[in-house]
């Protein structure tokens, strides 16, 4: 947990478990962005953080993540790396990424955790700074 209070860090060892046993209300005061995908990428969860940070609205719901929402994101470095984790059973994975955000912001870098959420889809977790 992050700075004695009761919501995980970005850092949590099992942050998406973490994240799940928080009330839904608690979400939106993690102080980085929560995507949570459905196992074919479909948005089904987005935090407050996320859509302040991003410029996403509530629209994003129900929508393709990689082909609607962040196609910037649908290439070898960031979605490849996340099937090649799914595909080798161990969906835990961190690494760094800098991108155009659908927002308009440019260069930005991302610190980012995807892992395996309850449901059989993904965590997107994002940690940002400028550059």
């Amino acid at each position: 947990m992050s700075d004695g209070d009761d919501l995980p860090g970005f850092d949590e060892p099992r942050l998406a478990e973490a994240v799940e046993r928080l009330p839904p209300g608690r979400l939106d005061e993690l102080p980085f962005g929560a995507i949570r995908l459905d196992p074919a990428g479909v948005v089904t969860f987005y935090n407050g953080t996320e859509r302040r940070l991003s410029g996403l609205r509530r629209e994003a719901l129900g929508r393709d993540f990689f082909a609607e929402i962040a196609p910037c994101m649908d290439n070898a470095d960031f979605r490849g790396r996340i099937e090649r984790a799914r595909a080798a059973g161990r969906l835990d994975i961190a690494f760094g990424y800098v991108s155009d955000m659908p927002s308009g912001a440019r260069d930005v870098e991302l610190h980012l955790r995807v892992q395996s959420a309850a449901d059989g889809g993904i965590w997107i977790f994002m940690l940002r700074e400028d550059r």
